[in-house]
């Protein structure tokens, strides 16, 4: 892929527009969500690897399509539900890892924001509403519809879910979600086994540096999760949903091949748009240790 960004980064997030801060203010900001999390908080060192969660309990990372219209949204939602389900399980949750139907949560933000029609996008806090109040569904429950298809996020998107399968999709909910606002609320998400999407109009290249990071570079309109953070260069790691190579260049820290670092400051800086969230299971927020092998500096 050239440094030239396909078009549907430009019409996936539509933006901190009225809409988007509409639904946003329904949530509480995650430090008043769960001060507890915030409590005798270690002292910044090693890094965050939540990304380790997909191996561990899958024995890789997942192998994802790339999107072919602007329903990030729909992807950086999934891929942080599916990331929360890995981690909910290699913490001990008795449940199977069902890969999250991400058309579903695209034309399920569209219905709750009313914006059901021809043109494509969303908005993150539209998803997180429609996740828990309207509810998810897994490929595995769409049968041979069950592949992504660019078609089918389409075709939602401008008339909706099928009825039949918002009414399976009631039975699975997310738990909770909360803003995320600050490098401080971002590090404790992650620290505490909770996946950030991120949307919003910070673009970047698609060569990695040395260490793994992209600069900032451009705007798009994009939506994608925080699936990592770390210390000695601060900075998060971000799931894209471009394919399953991309950006090109070198890797850190075991990172997924369809990721990237960015550095502290352009997160800080992109933080303040008002549309990143925490995800959750759980109706709260509740503090608990990871894995040691997800901060292991040296990760395979």
């Amino acid at each position: 892929m050239s440094e030239s960004n396909p078009p549907f980064f430009t019409a996936g997030w539509l933006g901190a527009d009225e809409v988007q801060q509409t639904f946003a203010a329904q949530y509480p900001a995650l430090a008043a969500a769960a001060p507890g999390l915030f409590r005798d908080v270690p002292a910044d060192g090693s890094p965050i690897l939540l990304y380790k969660a997909f191996k561990d309990v899958l024995g890789d990372f997942p192998s994802y399509p790339a999107q072919e219209i602007g329903d990030c949204v729909g992807f950086g939602h999934g891929h942080g539900v599916d990331l929360l389900q890995c981690v909910e399980i290699a913490l001990g949750a008795p449940a199977e890892f069902r890969e999250t139907d991400t058309e579903f949560i695209y034309a399920s933000s569209r219905e709750a924001a009313g914006i059901l029609g021809r043109q494509d996008g969303s908005y993150g806090s539209a998803a997180v509403t429609a996740m828990t109040s309207i509810g998810l569904v897994s490929r595995d429950m769409l049968g041979a519809d069950g592949p992504y298809s660019g078609q089918r996020a389409k075709q939602w998107g401008y008339s909706g879910v099928p009825p039949a399968i918002k009414a399976e999709a009631a039975a699975f909910k997310l738990g909770s979600a909360a803003r995320v606002g600050t490098w401080d609320e971002l590090t404790t998400a992650v620290r505490n086994g909770y996946p950030v999407s991120i949307c919003s109009g910070q673009g970047f290249t698609l060569q990695r540096d040395k260490d793994g990071f992209c600069q900032a570079k451009g705007s798009w309109g994009h939506c994608m999760v925080i699936a990592g953070v770390r210390f000695d260069r601060p900075g998060a790691c971000i799931l894209q949903s471009w394919g399953p190579d991309q950006p090109v260049g070198p890797t850190a820290l075991g990172q997924p091949s369809y990721s990237f670092w960015a550095d502290r400051a352009v997160v800080e800086r992109i933080l303040a748009q008002g549309d990143y969230w925490a995800l959750a299971k759980a109706p709260q927020f509740v503090a608990r240790a990871l894995p040691p092998s997800w901060s292991y500096h040296q990760a395979a």
